[in-house]
């Protein structure tokens, strides 16, 4: 839920992403700088929270809800005691050292959904100089957080005690030797892949043994969700013992052991059997994915890490780099013009203060932009039509309304359409429903969608042929529905190369990208692989074992 609210407040701002592409944009939004401390804020209060269950857990092993309960509802009360005044500075210093590192030292399993920014690593693809120094500035934090792993636990323990003393506690427990104690973590870690490993293993050749390279439906589904299992225990299993071992190294330990009775263990049982019965049925979701070279890959307004979004650079390179369609925006000028931009207000890229809706076509078109490196000037429509048409390229336009149109804006653009003869398979989409069945309505043979920003349920306007979803609002169950009613399904925005591997083996249709070139890569590594031992890589995004 953190990571989905956070990804509406990017939406509805005027970043178009978080990378090193808009790190500018994104430094200078205020809004998003406090949400994102906000976000960081309150997945270490949740954190905080699982681990006090963990410690609970480890110390009692047999909880009543109850108990459980009001046990859940004091901690929070002490988390704000713990980090509140001066202490609260101490609090944001922490996060900030252990951001990078938080899900592999604290085991935490609301911390499994915060990745890096990619703007922070992008010194991956930098100069070896670079390279050098990024490698000693994690060797540095990496130290910092052996020092402070015992901070939490702490303040878990120590509900008395603010979280400035619990760091300095931490840094006592890992002076000089003692820090050793603390490396024995990664030694429960190790042993616990080991059995990941060996499980997965036994299960990648049972597999191959039995369904051979067919890979046939029932069989795939039952080895996802066995490899589910597989992860989700060990990762389970890592965080009960390394937070049972951190804690036990504590002094004053006042853990008491209880015996396990019948009713935990079929308690256990059942649980175990209905996790399985989920993991199974979303597997068999999942195993109905279309192949990846079946996905329609869309150029997010062109491709903007090549040129400034909506430009005709950005357009020649998306062609360049294989895709399907360029996606674009457009919005309508005073004197009734199309006009290639993302935003009404065009201080974003221009600096300058001028609406579109509000000025003529003449005063907006060839106005200088300039976007990271990269400088440009805003397109009329009908230029960028006709560049799409020589490169041949189809098209995906965005419809964006401010308000200002006139009654007739739905026939204004379909006879644009036709008078530049735009070819028929390409899309048109807009997230004004009214203004998407309109055009619709008077070209029927036109593709029209609906762009969604956040979607719960499964209710989706019949009048539409597809639908542009979020990333975050898609699930193949939605897409199944989708599918059955003779509808198509479109992603966006899929740019980090985990996601593309996931959406390419999902049932979308097409995927809305800054990163042609990346997902254009991606289809040709998971379609030219087809056993279990191939497949067992792509879904741990560990297909690179293979090039070694």
């Amino acid at each position: 839920m953190l990571p989905l609210v956070f990804k509406m407040l990017v939406i509805h701002s005027r970043v178009p992403a978080i990378n090193i592409d808009y790190v500018n944009s994104f430094l200078t939004n205020p809004l998003l700088l406090v949400a994102l401390w906000v976000h960081l804020f309150l997945l270490a209060f949740l954190t905080y929270l699982e681990l006090s269950v963990l410690v609970e857990v480890i110390c009692h092993k047999e909880l009543k809800g109850q108990f459980l309960w009001s046990s859940l509802k004091e901690k929070g009360k002490n988390f704000l005691k713990t980090i509140s005044g001066k202490h609260f500075l101490a609090f944001l210093s922490y996060l900030a050292l252990l951001v990078p590192f938080l899900r592999f030292l604290v085991a935490a399993s609301f911390l499994e959904n915060l990745d890096i920014p990619s703007f922070v690593t992008w010194a991956s693809q930098a100069s070896d100089f670079v390279k050098l120094l990024v490698c000693g500035f994690y060797l540095v934090f990496s130290y910092l957080n052996l020092r402070f792993i015992y901070t939490i636990p702490l303040a878990v323990k120590n509900e008395s005690q603010h979280f400035g003393w619990c760091m300095k506690e931490s840094l006592s427990l890992t002076r000089g030797k003692k820090i050793f104690r603390a490396v024995g973590i990664v030694f429960i870690g190790l042993v616990i892949l080991l059995g990941v490993v060996l499980l997965s293993g036994a299960t990648i050749g049972f597999a191959s043994l039995i369904d051979g390279s067919a890979r046939s439906f029932w069989g795939t589904a039952l080895f996802l969700t066995v490899i589910w299992l597989i992860f989700f225990a060990g990762r389970l299993l890592f965080k009960l013992f390394s937070m049972s071992y951190l804690v036990k190294t504590i002094k004053n330990d006042d853990c008491v052991t209880n015996s396990q009775n019948g009713h935990s263990m079929l308690a256990l049982a059942g649980l175990c059997l209905l996790v399985f019965g989920l993991g199974f049925a979303y597997n068999a979701l999942k195993a109905t994915g279309k192949q990846a070279h079946d996905v329609t890959v869309v150029g997010h307004r062109g491709m903007s890490p090549k040129g400034v979004e909506n430009s005709i650079e950005s357009l020649e390179a998306a062609a360049r780099a294989g895709a399907d369609y360029s996606e674009l925006d457009i919005v309508l000028s005073k004197d009734g013009q199309f006009i290639v931009s993302h935003d009404d207000n065009l201080k974003r890229l221009t600096g300058k203060d001028i609406t579109i809706s509000n000025s003529k076509a003449k005063e907006v078109i060839g106005l200088k932009t300039k976007q990271g490196s990269y400088n440009s000037q805003i397109a009329s429509f009908d230029d960028y039509a006709a560049k799409a048409k020589q490169l041949g390229i189809k098209l995906l336009v965005e419809l964006k309304t401010t308000g200002n149109e006139p009654a007739n804006y739905a026939q204004l653009f379909v006879d644009k359409m036709k008078s530049l003869k735009i070819d028929k398979s390409s899309l048109v989409m807009s997230s004004d429903l009214q203004a998407a069945e309109k055009v619709k309505k008077i070209a029927p043979d036109m593709a029209v969608g609906h762009t969604i920003s956040f979607k719960v349920g499964d209710s989706l306007s019949p009048k539409m042929d597809f639908y542009a979803i979020e990333d975050f609002s898609y699930n193949e169950y939605l897409a199944h529905k989708v599918h059955q009613n003779g509808k198509k399904i479109f992603v966006w925005t899929v740019n980090s190369k985990d996601d593309i591997e996931r959406y390419l083996k999902t049932s979308a249709d097409g995927v809305i990208t800054d990163y042609t070139s990346s997902v254009r890569k991606g289809q040709k590594d998971l379609t030219s692989d087809v056993s279990y031992l191939d497949y067992f890589l792509q879904i741990m995004n560990l297909s690179w074992i293979e090039n070694l």
